[in-house]
C-alpha cells in the first residue's frame, strides 16, 4: 500500500501530461489546417468575410468569432509583380489563426505551473490566383 501511495502522484503526472499533450497537438493541427484552408479559399478570390468564415468553419469549433481565446486575421501583401496594386494576381493572402489552449487536466496543481494557457499560432500564406475586389482585411503583412 505504501508503494501505491508513492507511485500514484508520478503515475497521475505522466497520465495528465499525455492527455494534455495529445489534446494540445490535436488542436494545433486543427487550427493549422483551418488557416491553410482559409488561405486557399482566399487565393481563389474569396472575400475577406468568406476567408474568416472558412477558418471558423474548418476549426471544429476551436476558433470562434468573438471568442477572446481565439483570433483569425487576414492580410494581403503586394507580390513580385510589375505594379504596386494590392490584391491582384501574384500578390499574397495570409491567414493567421491563434488559439489559447487551456490545460484540461489539473496538471498545474501537481507541478505548480505558473501559466494557465498555451498559445498556439498557425499562419498560411498563398499567392492570389484571381484578383480580389473586396477591400476588407486586417492590414498588410505576411507570416512572421
Amino acid at each position: 500500500m505504501v508503494e501505491f501511495a508513492l507511485l500514484l502522484p508520478v503515475f497521475l503526472i505522466v497520465l495528465f501530461l499525455v492527455i494534455d499533450f495529445g489534446v494540445g497537438i490535436s488542436r494545433w493541427i486543427i487550427i493549422t489546417n483551418a488557416a491553410r484552408e482559409a488561405a486557399r479559399v482566399g487565393a481563389v478570390g474569396a472575400s475577406y468575410t468568406q476567408i474568416k468564415d472558412t477558418a471558423y468553419d474548418r476549426s471544429a469549433g476551436i476558433l470562434a468569432a468573438g471568442d477572446p481565446d481565439s483570433s483569425v486575421t487576414v492580410t494581403y501583401a503586394d507580390g513580385p509583380d510589375t505594379n504596386s496594386t494590392l490584391r491582384d494576381r501574384g500578390d499574397s493572402v495570409t491567414v493567421h489563426a491563434s488559439h489559447n489552449y487551456n490545460l484540461i487536466t489539473p496538471l498545474g496543481v501537481f507541478l505548480s505551473i505558473t501559466f494557465d494557457a498555451i498559445t498556439f499560432n498557425a499562419c498560411s500564406d498563398m499567392r492570389l490566383e484571381l484578383t480580389v475586389s473586396d477591400t476588407g482585411g486586417d492590414g498588410v503583412g505576411g507570416c512572421n
